[in-house]
């Protein structure tokens, strides 16, 4: 028998009989708690996800977001309250960044499942709810609370998540995760900043958060933020929850962090910190007066377990100005290993506490330095290595010694340190000693042979010359994943080649097991290797390659990639989590019945909206992105307006057509402006960012949305039209900070010849789904829903990505598609794919998400989509190119150059000749071909005397003959990307980051 509390804001006796009733059924059983604290304090954090629903959603949110720090969403099946609510947040400054509001059923959330901290029901709602177990609280991740009325219930953990609790997992340094939930094949759980790190770079994981250690080691600025920083996250949906400092220049790439569900052990040069796991702060510190620097500690069945010494030196922190692409290795091993002469970590004191009060319970102390890369626990013993001295295993109840050994021949196989610090090898303070239940392993960058020694009693069992592996130890064999070497599969007791495995793991990167695969980097530039454990075979996962010292962390039933301190990342960049995605059909073809919605009958009379040659009714111009216009603009431009967002939300690039102005922006609205004086005409509201500006046909504004919806708008008023459920099904992951769907319509959307082009995903393996509609009804004509998969093979999913917008060329629909494949080209009359995988490991594509035509060819340049502009400069974008009005010439740029080359003949072997060179600005952000010159905006380099200051934001116009600078407005603020737009009557309109739309006459 289920029970229902239809009111849970009704009545107190409705609430008190619910409660006895709860009561007779056995149900407290259930994690059940009255709750007397206000709301906030209620849902048990500041920062997170908190859903909400009922008929009092509104209010509610507005409360809860002036009193907290969450991201609220709101879900209600009413569009004229979601259109309130929408309206009242954008007045509030919060629609789309705080409060999110979506149409749908109140009993099952448009959210991904084990995402939100809290769900508020408010007021009644349209099906009674449950309070416990239901497809609604499925939202909720383990320890999330239900609040209905007085009434929380909290969601238990859910059985087979794991913990990563120390550096390598354990204190065994196996890093073979316990969870058994993250399995694939994968849907993304979330993206969420840092898009980049400093390194060294320590992760563990504990209680639904997420802790990361970052070092003192920067070699660009868009690092400098979080050097000699520790921050937790949620696990779940990636909220940052809190920051602070750590001792800057220790060298934290070591076993000195571990997580439990409340505590945060940090140890350092100076104590042994205790932190309060879901503030950050302060409890106690555990200190010693002779060795007082922490150099190893692991927790182990309530007894904490360190190897203490003398102070290290300290290094200095680096805030490099690197601007170069690529990876300084010199400059780093320079740094990190000091010539080879490895320092960090020796200690000669290991003692045993008791955590709770800091009391010492056994103390053992060493003549030489035991090196704490060579240490690890099992089975309660602690096996220690002293380098060319000995190899002991402790008692972990006395600290007496079990056994000890200096054999010759043992000593010997270990061999001497190598130098690592190099791509190949990996970072000189990786571990070197892992623990089986039955056999310890040497093996690392600083290793020349894989050493296998006894546990029980210190024998060498067996060697084999080859010591650059990455292990995994599991129950039918020891994995180790070679780079310099094949990878190979061994006998964890005889040592006997059970396999050599097809793959060769990437550079530096770790590698890490979960209950069905082994991750590591991929070689060259193949992403990340997942090597299936049934069949022992290499798959391809390309959109993300793993952090540089982490690897693929698998706990709380997901996996975790990132962040990045390196330029080797892929279509996605930040911290990404996969979660199980069971047997959801990643495939599954559209309905047209389902997905499509009519709002307004479609021959409803409409305010005609006929473009001309000189208006703008799309992204860049026209559907080849020439961002070319005939149109003269002023010689000497005067500020006409200048507009603010209502919610400081960054807009698109705006489009104009006459004298109106339509642009999107982040907050998920589709604005109408009157050119003339930038007043607003109309407001229209999607469910998710808007990724690029909508596009005018036939007198509809059409828009792509974050939330997945294909949406058509009446030009005139802003009623909408019809909308198209282009995501395969309703499913909202924090991306970023916002919440989109896991396939958003992030292509915008093209029209040609009446028919309306969309692409939506975010990254091949969720799926990538393109449509045709008829721009004026939405009908569908047709549908490509498995380009994201060309080649797919036990569960390898390697295609196209939705990683820019769309271009027509030659009658094809072109994409930019990710670095697998891009552009990717579909069949404009029947959606067929025309790209094709060959090769899956050299498989590669230019990176970015911005197309062009030139020479007849469709290039891919820029930034990612989902990354900062600080993603370049990049050894893997190419030029930007704009092709010239004139024949015979072309207008390229490069991020900070301008050039006009008049274009050879490859027939004749005639090179092309450069005309003019220009450098204007330091980062360009749009550029316009006019017809009496070029349209520049950018990033101002400073100029004397204070050369040191900030770059500064400008608009530039240039003579299209010599590149000469005609004139230059200061901007208050960035255009954003491609933000520029001439009107027909040659008005400027510039869209800025920070929300303002300008207009020059």
């Amino acid at each position: 028998m289920k029970v229902f509390i239809t009111s849970p804001f009704g009545s107190r006796l409705q609430q008190t009989l619910a409660t006895a009733l709860l009561g007779a059924l056995l149900l407290p059983a259930l994690p059940l708690a009255a709750r007397s604290d206000p709301l906030p304090s209620a849902i048990g954090v500041n920062r997170g996800i908190c859903a909400i629903v009922g008929k009092d959603a509104k209010a509610t949110a507005l409360d809860l977001a002036r009193q907290t720090e969450l991201t609220i969403y709101v879900q209600t099946p009413d569009e004229s309250a979601a259109l309130r609510l929408r309206k009242a947040a954008e007045n509030a400054g919060l629609l789309g960044s705080r409060i999110h509001v979506e149409t749908g059923p109140s009993d099952r959330l448009h959210l991904a499942g084990n995402l939100a901290d809290a769900i508020v029901v408010a007021g009644e709602t349209e099906t009674p709810v449950p309070l416990g177990p239901s497809a609604l609280t499925r939202a909720l991740h383990s320890r999330g609370r239900l609040i209905l009325g007085d009434q929380i219930w909290t969601k238990p953990v859910l059985v087979g998540e794991g913990d990563w609790s120390h550096p390598y997992h354990g204190p065994d340094n196996n890093p073979q995760s316990s969870d058994t939930l993250a399995v694939g094949p994968y849907l993304t759980k979330f993206l969420a900043k840092p898009w980049y790190g400093p390194m060294p770079e320590v992760t563990v994981s504990a209680g639904g958060r997420m802790f990361k250690a970052f070092g003192h080691i920067s070699f660009k600025k868009r690092e400098w933020a979080l050097l000699n920083t520790l921050a937790a996250f949620n696990a779940h949906n990636g909220t940052l929850l809190w920051k602070r400092d750590l001792l800057p220049g220790f060298m934290i790439h070591r076993n000195t962090l571990v997580a439990t569900d409340d505590t945060l052990f940090l140890a350092d040069n100076d104590s042994c910190k205790l932190l309060d796991a879901a503030t950050g702060e302060l409890r106690r510190e555990i200190r010693f007066a002779s060795h007082p620097a922490w150099k190893w500690m692991v927790l182990d069945g309530g007894v904490l377990y360190a190897l203490l010494g003398d102070k290290e030196p300290i290094d200095d922190t680096l805030q490099g100005v690197r601007e170069k692409s690529g990876w300084p290795w010199t400059e780093l091993g320079k740094m990190y290993d000091r010539k080879n002469e490895y320092q960090w970590g020796f200690g000669n004191r290991l003692v045993a506490l008791d955590p709770a009060t800091g009391e010492t319970l056994w103390t053992r102390n060493y003549d030489r330095p035991i090196d704490s890369r060579g240490m690890a626990m099992k089975g309660r013993r602690i096996f220690l290595y002293s380098h060319k001295n000995h190899l002991e295993a402790v008692n972990a109840s006395d600290g007496s010694p079990d056994w000890k050994t200096s054999d010759p021949k043992l000593l010997q196989a270990i061999g001497e340190h190598a130098g690592a610090q190099n791509p190949k090898l990996g970072y000189s303070s990786t571990v070197y000693l892992k623990a089986g239940p039955e056999v310890l392993y040497f093996a690392g960058p600083q290793r020349t042979n894989l050493v296998a020694v006894s546990a029980s009693d210190g024998k060498l069992l067996w060697s084999y010359p080859h010591g650059n592996y990455q292990l995994v130890i599991r129950d039918d064999a020891l994995y180790a994943m070679g780079r310099t070497d094949t990878s190979r599969k061994f006998d964890p007791l005889s040592g006997k080649i059970l396999a050599e495995l097809d793959c060769f793991r990437g550079n530096c990167t770790r590698a890490t097991g979960t209950a069905d695969a082994i991750f590591a980097r991929g070689h060259s530039h193949a992403g990340t290797l997942r090597m299936t454990l049934s069949d022992d075979a290499p798959h391809r996962m390309p959109a993300m390659r793993p952090g540089c010292q982490d690897g693929v962390i698998a706990a709380n039933g997901q996996l975790y990639w990132g962040p990045w301190m390196c330029d080797c990342n892929h279509s996605l960049v930040g911290i990404i989590s996969l979660g199980p995605a069971g047997k959801f059909d990643f495939e599954q073809p559209a309905k047209e019945a389902q997905r499509l919605k009519r709002s307004h009958p479609v021959f409803t009379r409409r305010v005609a909206f006929k473009a001309t040659q000189q208006d703008w009714p799309t992204y860049r111009k026209n559907n080849q992105r020439t961002a070319h216009t005939t149109v003269n603009v002023p010689t000497k431009p005067r500020l006409a307006w200048n507009r603010p967002s209502p919610t400081g939300a960054k807009p698109t690039a705006p489009i104009a057509v006459g004298d109106t102005l339509f642009l999107g922006g982040d907050d998920g609205a589709v604005r109408a402006l009157n050119a003339r004086t930038g007043e607003p005409r109309w407001t229209a509201y999607t469910g998710g960012r808007v990724y690029y500006p909508p596009t005018l046909a036939d007198s509809i504004v059409l828009a792509g949305s974050g939330d997945g919806h294909v949406y058509a708008f009446d030009a005139g008023s802003g009623r909408e039209l019809w909308r198209f459920r282009a995501a395969p099904i309703e499913r909202r992951i924090p991306v970023y900070g916002k919440l989109v769907s896991n396939w958003p319509v992030a292509s915008g959307v093209m029209v040609e010849d009446g028919v309306a082009y969309a692409a939506a995903g975010i990254v091949s393996h969720d799926g990538t789904h393109v449509y045709a509609l008829d721009a004026r009804t939405g009908a569908l004509k047709w549908q490509n829903n498995t380009s994201g998969r060309l080649l797919e093979n036990e569960g390898e999913v390697s295609g196209v990505s939705v990683q820019g917008h769309l271009l027509w060329h030659d009658d094809k629909i072109h994409l930019a598609g990710g670095n697998m494949v891009s552009p990717a080209v579909y069949d404009a009359k029947t959606g067929a794919c025309l790209n094709t995988i060959t090769n899956l490991w050299e498989t590669k594509a230019p990176r970015g998400s911005e197309l062009f035509l030139a020479d007849g060819q469709v290039r891919v340049i820029d930034s990612m989509i989902y990354a900062p502009r600080e993603y370049i400069p990049s050894r893997y974008h190419a030029k930007y190119l704009l092709q010239s009005a004139d024949a015979g010439r072309v207008i390229q740029g490069t991020q900070n150059e301008i050039m006009c080359l008049e274009l050879g003949n490859p027939d004749t072997a005639l090179p092309n000749k450069l005309l003019w060179k220009q450098q204007p600005l330091l980062d360009t952000t749009a550029v316009v071909l006019c017809g009496n010159g070029i349209l520049v905006a950018g990033m101002r380099t400073p100029e004397a005397p204070n050369p040191a200051d900030q770059p500064k934001p400008v608009l530039q116009f240039l003579d299209q003959q010599d590149g000469r600078v005609l004139w230059a407005l200061d901007l208050p603020a960035p255009t954003t990307n491609w933000g520029l737009a001439v009107t027909r009557n040659g008005s400027i309109v510039a869209t800025l980051g920070d929300g303002r739309v300008l207009c020059w006459k």
